[in-house]
């Protein structure tokens, strides 16, 4: 049955939408409540809308690079490997000006990783064949052997057995990479990644004591065994439908043993009677009804496992009230596999991109995750999630103005910084967000235009008087 095979491809389609979408910026980078305190306690010649400014220029640069990539083929593949349990993602730098990053998803066959003591991914160790003329290509500053380097020249298509390494160094709290070809002693290949792993590796979900994950095509896993067999004995049934059994009689005239049922063949026979014919056709009637009920029950579940019970796209249009609730759905389903996802996969590819875009000099040093930066998820599920706390304050809102009056509301919540907050939770571009000197400013017009107002009246009685 296809329905698994469907099922993930649609499934996996689902959670880039939802986690990375196509084309998007998916994340903002903002400064961390530490910074903010600092700027407003005026330590620092620099106003806090200023810094917010510059990180949204940093990160519309870096995703810029990212979205001309090929991160979103690649993460479409990483995603089906999500779905079963584990996937592992390569960024490398390459000697394009234009282009500098490029992604590769590794197969799980091959690979091995461990986690550290806080049960992050740190260590990766990879075996693999790869060409011989590709070698000084995708391995800059590769030293091949003499057999090697004959191997190149002369026999280019062969295929070397090598394998590599990354490792991280809690001492220098680096990551080393190192590449050495099956057989020799010697590294032909060792590199300094600095702060950033170009291996990421990101499990959907794991159970305690396991290092790899399981994914929910693991979970449907039973269903999917169980639906091959269903229509393995529904393809059965149906192949004996069309063709038939029969009971044939040794009579000394029809002789079972021999006997081919085939069109145009004559088959001697010793009784045509309906009483008691030499060959009969055996009745294996049985209830279609149940087994295709038990299909469309498996089949169900193995779409509700993958996500895709959510949206019919054949189905009519759907409100937009319709999509939210389907967004906080499937927020609500995917939480905590999103947010190991954030930590595992998203954050440490910005923080690997960030690392070669500030080498290449296309972008000022920043840090991300530290004490001057923090990073906000903007993508349809991360929306979804604020969405319940937009939705939180918009109904204590409505509680007290209903019951209370909009005196209450103006006493008991600092409405003037709802919008700022607003802009924050939805992911608002920082420049469509005023600050608040231009709100100070904006209040400091509105009241000296009151003033006015009211001083006209007095002003044209006296000049009647």
């Amino acid at each position: 049955d296809s329905t698994a095979l469907t099922a993930i491809q649609q499934g996996a389609s689902k959670l880039q939408e939802n986690i990375a979408p196509i084309w998007s910026r998916w994340a903002t980078f903002q400064p961390t409540d530490e910074v903010v305190r600092l700027v407003e306690s005026g330590q620092f010649d620099v106003s806090e809308e200023d810094i917010r400014s510059n990180l949204d220029q940093q990160c519309e640069i870096v995703f810029d690079y990212i979205n001309r990539s090929n991160f979103h083929t690649q993460f479409y593949e990483a995603a089906l490997d999500l779905l079963v349990g584990t996937a592992t993602m390569k960024i490398e730098e390459t000697d394009d000006e234009t282009n500098p990053i490029c992604f590769h998803t590794i197969p799980q066959k091959g690979i091995a990783f461990e986690e550290g003591p806080y049960g992050t991914v740190e260590t990766h160790w990879r075996r693999f064949e790869v060409k011989a003329r590709l070698l000084e290509r995708m391995w800059q500053g590769f030293k091949p052997s003499q057999k090697v380097k004959t191997m190149i020249e002369n026999k280019p298509n062969t295929e070397v057995k090598v394998s590599e390494g990354v490792i991280y160094d809690p001492k220098t709290k680096r990551y080393y990479g190192a590449l050495w070809v099956d057989g020799e002693s010697r590294y032909s290949w060792t590199e300094d990644f600095g702060e950033s792993s170009p291996w990421v590796t990101g499990r959907y979900t794991k159970v305690a004591g396991e290092v790899r994950g399981r994914g929910p095509a693991m979970q449907a896993l039973p269903d999917v065994r169980s639906l091959n067999k269903a229509k393995e004995f529904v393809l059965q049934k149906a192949a004996i439908d069309l063709a038939g059994m029969y009971t044939a009689t040794d009579d000394g005239v029809t002789n079972p043993y021999t006997m081919v049922i085939a069109p145009g063949v004559v088959i001697p026979v010793g009784s045509n009677n309906t009483n008691n014919p030499s060959i009969q056709r055996l009745d294996t009637g049985s209830n279609l009804a149940l087994a295709q009920f038990e299909i469309v029950e498996l089949q169900t579940a193995i779409k509700l496992a993958l996500f895709n019970d959510l949206r019919d796209p054949a189905g009519p249009v759907r409100s937009a009230t319709e999509v939210a609730i389907e967004s906080r759905e499937l927020a609500k389903r995917i939480g905590s596999a999103f947010g190991r996802l954030q930590t595992e996969v998203l954050i440490p590819i910005l923080k690997r991109v960030v690392a070669i875009l500030t080498r290449r000099g296309l972008i000022v040093p920043i840090e991300i995750g530290g004490r001057d930066v923090k990073v906000k998820f903007t993508s349809p599920l991360a929306q979804a999630q604020d969405s319940e706390d937009l939705l939180s304050v918009q109904q204590a809102v409505q509680f007290v103005l209903s019951t209370s009056g909009p005196e209450q509301v103006m006493m008991a919540y600092k409405t003037e910084d709802f919008g700022t907050w607003a802009a924050e939770k939805t992911g608002m571009p920082a420049e469509l967000v005023r600050s608040d000197m231009e709100k100070q400013q904006i209040i400091q017009a509105g009241a000296q235009a009151q003033m006015m107002e009211q001083q006209q009246p007095m002003t044209e009685a006296n000049e009647l008087g």
